[in-house]
């Protein structure tokens, strides 16, 4: 672990170093234009291409024809250079307009053929080598409605320069853009390595790109499998963005693969919102990997002026947006700065995956403020955020795979001191089972008995007054019709009193399984106490209590007592309450019956009447 600390440490003091070079070591090129004219007797085309930098001539608000040649004379424009305050150009020239640019070009070696590679003009350009048109990109006027932007970088093929000399002739038109001109330095070479290079750098950019977007969707798939961690969420719409807008800019690989591109205004927008939702992406991944260093509550705040910004991308047209290209740099640089104190907090905590994060980070970061100088005309070289977002995703991929391999290893160690646990814990939960066994069959035994005890008369086997009242009650959530039959055996005490209590006993055992017998299995049944029982006929109308009352009284008439042949002719006053459960309350049921059973006792006993 300490060498992987060690090992982000040693390449973030390294990248450091690379970004101070940017500041104070920016590669200055020994050939300059001299008022017009570049002097190529000491370059060596088979070294490197020749910047085709310097002061050219200008004419401001003209556009001179291509095929006439005008020998190079002042005013001169330092190229490369743009037409607003930040431009070398100063206050001469505003923004939107048009110019020609000239420069003779002397001492070429004559025995090559040549190419210059143009990278994208503000907004539209053509191009004329010796009166010949060689390149344009868009269409040049001099006016808003016949100009037409482009987007892109550029080839121009070229002959061989057979008396050493090239004049260029450059026309520039913008109404689109807030900034205008050749912003980016144009070179010339050997055509067949030129043309190697180029397309060598558009499959490079097409690479890079189509890579992050690949990442960009396996993060976001995996994120939709398995939505419990958000930083893979957050890197793939991250890389997304990035992806989008490498491909679409500078050598615009998307539009060659799809052989169509997006209008000026809309890709204009689409390079823009790309850039300015990348910090909000960023700042949630890096919230994401480290929760505890960076809080939610701090990414929302923070992303509230670039979420302001998108909108205003969106909305407003491309010339107004365009001239907040520095504050969105400003924004960019805070939040990389940002983002790397956050990430170093974490390192020095010793966050998981830290080192990493920082690597891939620091490449990325220093790769942007790179060209985000550059943008700004504050460097003079190439773009590098195609090798730092290259650095970048395999940094977060060797992360990504780091971070598995010990997850996975974890697992492993977990499963097996697990295994060995539960193996453990078998044996001694065999042990306490056949334990607790024993113990939970002599429970059941007991709790059945208790539940007899609890619910069931001992003597008839029938519901005990408290238990068939609480049947009544569930029961009377239940919209159906009810018939409560509430039954006096008549002379019980005459019994008791002539045959002895075992007889009354008999009797009321008899009784209780005669009641049992005749009674259906949806029926209640129950001993209220003494020689009272009552019993709830479910789904009985009053012809049905009526048919079951006269078979009671028929069933008791066959009642046999071997033991007292004397004791014969038992009978019983039944009252009779019909209603519907839900509408009438078990109470009142109970209570009517009761009341038509003490009615029948009074006319004589042995019958039954209705409530």
């Amino acid at each position: 672990m300490m060498n992987v600390y060690n090992l982000a440490r040693g390449t973030w003091l390294l990248l450091c170093l690379l970004m101070l070079q940017c500041f104070w070591l920016s590669p200055a090129h020994a050939l300059s234009a001299e008022q017009g004219q570049l002097d190529a007797f000491s370059w060596d085309p088979r070294k490197q291409p020749l910047p085709l930098d310097g002061a050219w001539a200008i004419d401001w608000k003209q556009l001179q024809p291509g095929d006439l040649w005008k020998q190079p004379d002042s005013p001169w424009f330092n190229m490369p250079s743009t037409w607003d305050r930040s431009g070398s150009a100063g206050w001469n020239y505003p923004g939107q307009g048009y110019a020609s640019y000239t420069l003779q070009i002397v001492n070429l070696p004559g025995r090559y053929e040549y190419a210059i590679f143009i990278p994208e003009i503000a907004t539209a350009f053509r191009l004329f080598a010796n009166g010949r048109l060689i390149a344009e990109g868009g269409h040049v006027a001099d006016n808003a409605a016949a100009a037409q932007a482009y987007a892109g970088n550029r080839l121009a093929v070229l002959g061989a320069a057979d008396d050493g000399q090239l004049r260029l002739l450059l026309q520039v038109s913008n109404f689109h853009h807030h900034t205008g001109g050749p912003w980016q330095s144009l070179s010339i070479g050997p055509r067949d390595q030129m043309v190697s290079d180029y397309y060598a750098a558009m499959v490079y950019e097409a690479l890079i790109a189509s890579l992050m977007v690949a990442m960009a969707v396996l993060l976001i798939l995996e994120y939709v499998a398995d939505r419990r961690d958000l930083t893979g969420l957050w890197l793939g719409l991250f890389a997304l963005a990035l992806g989008i807008r490498i491909g679409i800019s500078g050598y615009a690989p998307f539009y060659w693969l799809s052989a169509a591109e997006l209008p000026w205004e809309w890709h204009m927008r689409l390079t823009y919102i790309s850039m300015m939702i990348s910090p909000v992406l960023f700042l949630s991944w890096v919230q994401a990997c480290f929760p505890w260093d960076l809080s939610r509550r701090m990414v929302q705040v923070v992303s509230v002026p670039f979420v302001v910004s998108v909108v205003l991308c969106a909305l407003l047209p491309a010339f107004y947006f365009t001239q907040l290209l520095g504050l969105f740099s400003i924004l960019l640089l805070l939040v990389v700065l940002a983002g790397y104190w956050v990430v170093i907090v974490a390192l020095v905590r010793r966050r998981q995956g830290a080192p990493l994060v920082l690597l891939g980070m620091s490449a990325l970061g220093v790769a942007v403020i790179h060209d985000v100088l550059l943008n700004n005309q504050l460097l003079d070289s190439g773009p590098w955020l195609n090798l730092g977002l290259l650095v970048f995703i395999l940094a977060q991929t060797s992360n990504f795979l780091r971070l598995r391999v010990f997850q996975r290893r974890q697992i492993e160690f977990l499963s097996q001191e697990l295994s060995a646990a539960n193996q453990e814990l078998e044996r001694r939960v065999e042990l306490r089972t056949r334990d607790l066994a024993d113990k939970a069959q002599a429970l059941e035994r007991a709790n059945n008995q208790l539940q007899v005890l609890a619910n069931v008369d001992s003597l008839t086997g029938l519901l005990n007054r408290r238990a068939f009242i609480e049947q009544m009650k569930q029961l009377s959530e239940l919209p159906v019709k009810v018939a409560l039959l509430w039954i006096d055996i008549d002379h019980f005490k005459r019994v008791n009193d002539t045959f002895g209590h075992a007889a009354g006993d008999e009797v009321l055992s008899q009784f209780g399984a005669m009641i049992r017998r005749i009674g259906r299995d949806q029926d209640r049944c129950g001993r209220l106490g003494g020689e009272e029982f009552a019993l709830l006929l479910l789904d009985c109308d009053e012809q049905g209590a009526v048919h079951y009352a006269r078979r009671l009284q028929a069933a008791m008439q066959t009642l046999h007592f071997a033991q007292w042949p004397e004791l014969s002719d038992i009978t019983a006053s039944i009252g009779i309450a019909v209603g519907r459960l839900g509408e009438d309350s078990w109470e009142s049921l109970i209570h009517n019956a009761d009341e038509a059973m003490y009615q029948v006792k009074r006319n004589g006993r042995n019958g039954f009447r209705f409530s």
